[in-house]
Protein backbone atom coordinates (compact mmCIF):
# COMPACT_ATOMS: atom_id res chain seq x y z
CA UNK A 1 0.00 0.00 0.00
CA UNK A 2 1.63 3.58 -0.87
CA UNK A 3 0.95 6.43 1.01
CA UNK A 4 0.03 10.02 -0.56
CA UNK A 5 1.31 13.16 0.61
CA UNK A 6 -1.44 15.41 2.93
CA UNK A 7 -1.26 18.27 0.04
CA UNK A 8 -1.82 15.73 -2.69
CA UNK A 9 -5.02 14.35 -0.79
CA UNK A 10 -6.67 17.68 -0.97
CA UNK A 11 -5.59 18.37 -4.13
CA UNK A 12 -6.98 15.54 -5.61
CA UNK A 13 -10.43 16.08 -3.68
CA UNK A 14 -10.44 19.77 -5.34
CA UNK A 15 -10.02 18.14 -8.40
CA UNK A 16 -12.53 15.79 -7.83
CA UNK A 17 -14.92 18.30 -6.67
CA UNK A 18 -14.37 20.36 -10.05
CA UNK A 19 -15.26 17.55 -12.40
CA UNK A 20 -18.35 16.57 -9.85
CA UNK A 21 -19.10 20.45 -10.16
CA UNK A 22 -19.22 20.47 -14.36
CA UNK A 23 -20.77 16.99 -14.68
CA UNK A 24 -24.02 18.61 -12.79
CA UNK A 25 -23.78 21.96 -14.80
CA UNK A 26 -23.84 19.58 -17.10
CA UNK A 27 -27.53 19.49 -16.49
CA UNK A 28 -28.20 22.63 -17.59
CA UNK A 29 -26.79 22.48 -21.21
CA UNK A 30 -29.09 18.80 -21.81
CA UNK A 31 -32.60 20.68 -20.27
CA UNK A 32 -32.21 24.35 -20.99
CA UNK A 33 -35.66 24.86 -19.21
CA UNK A 34 -33.78 24.31 -15.58
CA UNK A 35 -30.80 27.03 -16.54
CA UNK A 36 -34.69 28.90 -17.66
CA UNK A 37 -36.16 28.76 -14.41
CA UNK A 38 -33.52 29.50 -12.35
CA UNK A 39 -32.81 33.03 -14.48
CA UNK A 40 -36.26 34.03 -14.43
CA UNK A 41 -37.52 33.30 -11.23
CA UNK A 42 -35.64 35.52 -9.30
CA UNK A 43 -36.62 38.26 -11.75
CA UNK A 44 -40.18 37.73 -11.34
CA UNK A 45 -39.95 37.85 -7.92
CA UNK A 46 -38.21 41.01 -7.86
CA UNK A 47 -40.49 42.39 -10.42
CA UNK A 48 -43.48 41.19 -8.43
CA UNK A 49 -42.71 42.47 -4.96
CA UNK A 50 -41.08 45.37 -6.08
CA UNK A 51 -43.93 46.56 -8.65
CA UNK A 52 -47.26 44.93 -6.96
CA UNK A 53 -46.68 45.10 -3.47
CA UNK A 54 -44.71 47.99 -2.76
CA UNK A 55 -46.93 50.53 -1.83
CA UNK A 56 -48.92 48.06 0.29
CA UNK A 57 -46.01 47.74 2.99
CA UNK A 58 -45.00 50.56 4.77
CA UNK A 59 -41.12 51.01 5.98
CA UNK A 60 -39.96 52.42 9.46
CA UNK A 61 -37.90 55.75 9.12
CA UNK A 62 -38.80 56.47 5.71
CA UNK A 63 -36.42 53.47 4.54
CA UNK A 64 -36.49 52.69 0.76
CA UNK A 65 -38.69 49.31 0.27
CA UNK A 66 -36.33 47.96 -1.93
CA UNK A 67 -33.40 48.24 0.75
CA UNK A 68 -35.46 45.33 2.71
CA UNK A 69 -36.75 43.35 -0.25
CA UNK A 70 -33.49 42.53 -1.58
CA UNK A 71 -32.03 40.39 1.01
CA UNK A 72 -35.13 38.83 1.33
CA UNK A 73 -35.49 37.78 -2.22
CA UNK A 74 -31.30 36.54 -2.18
CA UNK A 75 -32.13 34.13 0.72
CA UNK A 76 -35.43 33.14 -1.36
CA UNK A 77 -33.53 32.00 -4.32
CA UNK A 78 -31.12 30.67 -2.34
CA UNK A 79 -33.71 28.16 -0.49
CA UNK A 80 -35.11 27.23 -3.87
CA UNK A 81 -31.70 26.30 -5.08
CA UNK A 82 -30.88 24.26 -2.63
CA UNK A 83 -34.36 22.42 -3.25
CA UNK A 84 -33.39 22.04 -6.76
CA UNK A 85 -29.89 20.94 -5.59
CA UNK A 86 -31.53 18.17 -3.22
CA UNK A 87 -34.20 17.29 -5.28
CA UNK A 88 -30.52 16.23 -8.10
CA UNK A 89 -28.58 14.33 -5.10
CA UNK A 90 -31.91 12.68 -4.28
CA UNK A 91 -32.22 11.58 -8.39
CA UNK A 92 -28.52 10.19 -8.07
CA UNK A 93 -28.87 8.14 -4.87
CA UNK A 94 -32.21 6.41 -6.36
CA UNK A 95 -30.62 5.91 -9.56
CA UNK A 96 -27.03 4.13 -8.04
CA UNK A 97 -25.17 6.96 -9.31
CA UNK A 98 -23.51 7.79 -5.78
CA UNK A 99 -23.05 4.09 -5.25
CA UNK A 100 -21.04 4.10 -8.67
CA UNK A 101 -18.72 7.14 -7.66
CA UNK A 102 -17.99 5.37 -4.21
CA UNK A 103 -16.38 2.70 -5.89
CA UNK A 104 -14.27 4.88 -8.00
CA UNK A 105 -10.95 6.10 -6.29
CA UNK A 106 -12.04 9.03 -5.86
CA UNK A 107 -12.11 11.12 -2.48
CA UNK A 108 -15.85 10.89 -0.69
CA UNK A 109 -17.02 14.78 -0.08
CA UNK A 110 -17.06 15.64 -3.74
CA UNK A 111 -20.24 13.67 -4.24
CA UNK A 112 -22.05 16.01 -1.55
CA UNK A 113 -19.87 18.94 -2.17
CA UNK A 114 -20.23 19.85 -5.66
CA UNK A 115 -23.66 19.24 -6.14
CA UNK A 116 -24.64 22.82 -4.12
CA UNK A 117 -22.61 24.99 -6.61
CA UNK A 118 -24.72 24.16 -9.31
CA UNK A 119 -26.99 26.54 -7.41
CA UNK A 120 -24.38 29.56 -7.21
CA UNK A 121 -22.73 29.12 -11.13
CA UNK A 122 -25.76 28.91 -12.88
CA UNK A 123 -27.83 31.78 -11.07
CA UNK A 124 -26.83 35.14 -11.74
CA UNK A 125 -26.63 37.31 -8.58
Amino acid sequence: MTTQAPGHATAMAIADTAVMTRRYLYHYLRKPSLLALAVVQPVLFVLLWTYVFSGAIQTPGGIDYVDYLMPGLFILAIAFGSANTGVGLADDLTHGLIDRFRALPMAAPPCSSAAPWQTPCATPS
